[in-house]
């Protein structure tokens, strides 16, 4: 909890519990901020089709350019973590991400020549702020909350996290009237990334009062890749890896075409678009702390990722080939809010509820399956490699279906070109549910490491 160790830290007293939780609210803020940051450029690309003339391949690219900041920061990321301490570092990487968020929403405008370039190059440095950010923050968890409340706090920073993505699908109906232009919603997404920095330096702030108050641990070292640790993992460690690339693969490069492939294939409004699309982040906030507490109850964990994984598939058929030609009043929730603007289908609403469910249910149980994969020790390269591999996979399809829509011309005068799109995220989905039948099935054999008992039954090794 601090970068130093004092040497007086014996004689201090333990941070108040109090204290904890609020340094967690902090870095959860902070990470509202950074989830709303990356998602809010969707609901704006029909108005970046029409002001810019973005074709669906070059809307795929912001995402990659984004995925490969990734990459880069977790090969090199973790060890200048390691070197700063988490408090500087989110504060650095914070500081990173709001220059991102600003560049995405003023570059375009500056550079009239090459709008796609410049916010190809907003993407890529928010995808070093947010990447390196999001490490820090769950090592802030991990090490506030060890032995303590620890799936709880993961799960409560998760959640305000979500919402930041919830916030930004919903911005179309609750903000409208910025969506005259594509610039509006971004520039209110900047002011959001400044607020990601705010937080970020109150984080800090209560950790140097901590280091100089309390007695508090110092900090562990974050996940990195380590490559000379990349070839002795159990073959269930690889099906999850597996189930974890096909898995994000498939949900977020749709989360990246959702609003034009509800807008031009189902002819819904911008709104209920939006609407329909943060079903998502809704049903998973609300899910995933009750699926962890599920299969912390039961066990079960390959057969809930496997039933997850299936759930994952017939959305996409549903959306393409179901039409029950019945749409919906407005729902509203107290304090909420609209849910679902008047004139979403029901059957988009059905289709979209199975994805947030699975949306929901695999991500609780699949990080923490690594734990028992895989030795302590390893656990950071581990969770490297995975998330590597995730972004390699989340970059291909972004671009692809992007491609494939250019392709089969698919837009409003032509909605059956998103058929083979919709078919690709299908296909992959299913491919994930293989990978999770694969690991259901190794869990049931000799080399069992425990995935489907309550408590471990043998100790990754």
């Amino acid at each position: 909890m601090i970068d130093a160790a004092a040497p007086d830290l014996a004689a201090r007293p333990a941070p108040p519990t109090a204290y904890r939780w609020l340094v967690l609210v902090a870095c959860s803020l902070a990470m509202f901020g950074n989830y709303y940051v990356f998602d809010a450029l969707y609901p704006v690309t029909p108005l970046l089709e029409k002001a810019f003339g973005f074709t669906g391949e070059q809307i795929g690219k912001l995402d990659t350019a984004y995925n490969v900041a990734a990459l880069l920061t977790l090969i090199a990321g973790g060890v200048l973590i390691d070197r700063l301490g988490t408090a500087r570092s989110a504060v650095l990487f914070g500081a990173v991400g709001a220059l991102g968020s600003v560049l995405i929403g003023v570059l375009p405008a500056l550079v009239p020549s090459a709008p796609w370039a410049a916010m190809m190059g907003g993407r890529f440095v928010l995808g070093v702020g947010s990447e390196l950010f999001i490490v820090a923050a769950t090592t802030v968890v991990g090490r506030w909350f060890k032995g303590k409340e620890i799936s709880f706090a993961l799960a409560l920073q998760l959640l305000i996290a979500r919402l930041g993505s919830y916030a930004a699908d919903k911005s179309p109906s609750a903000a409208g009237g910025l969506f005259t232009s594509w610039q509006p919603p971004l520039l209110l997404a900047a002011g959001l990334g400044v607020a990601w920095l705010v937080f970020a330096i109150v984080y800090a702030a209560l950790e140097a009062r901590a280091a100089r108050r309390y007695a508090v641990a110092r900090a562990g070292a974050t996940d990195k890749l380590v490559l000379a640790d990349l070839v002795n993992f159990d073959t269930s460690y690889w099906w999850v890896v597996g189930l974890c690339v096909a898995f994000y693969s498939t949900i977020f490069p749709f989360r990246t075409f959702a609003n034009l492939y509800l807008t031009q294939a189902r002819g819904v409004s911008d709104a209920v678009a939006g609407d329909l699309k943060s079903v998502l982040p809704m049903l998973s906030m609300i899910g995933m702390p009750l699926f962890g507490l599920l299969a912390d109850r039961i066990g079960k964990r390959a057969l809930l990722m496997a039933a997850g994984s299936a759930l994952l598939v017939p959305p996409f058929l549903l959306l393409t080939y179901w039409r029950t030609g019945v749409t919906l009043p407005r729902i509203g929730l107290p304090f909420i809010g609209t849910v679902l603007s008047a004139g979403a289908p029901l059957d988009g609403v059905v289709a979209m509820a199975m994805l947030g469910l699975a949306f929901a249910l695999v991500p609780a149980v699949l990080w923490p399956a690594v734990t028992y994969l895989v030795p302590e020790q390893r656990l950071g390269s581990a969770y490297a490699l995975m998330t590597f591999c995730q972004q390699i996979g989340w970059g291909a399809m972004s671009w692809g279906m992007g491609l494939v829509k250019d392709v089969a011309h698919a837009g409003a005068d032509h909605p059956a070109g998103w058929t083979p799109v919709m078919w690709m995220l299908a296909a992959l989905a299913s491919v994930g549910f293989v990978f999770s039948f694969l690991l259901w099935k190794s869990e049931r054999g000799a080399r069992a490491h425990g995935l489907e008992s309550v408590t471990p039954g043998r100790q990754a090794a």
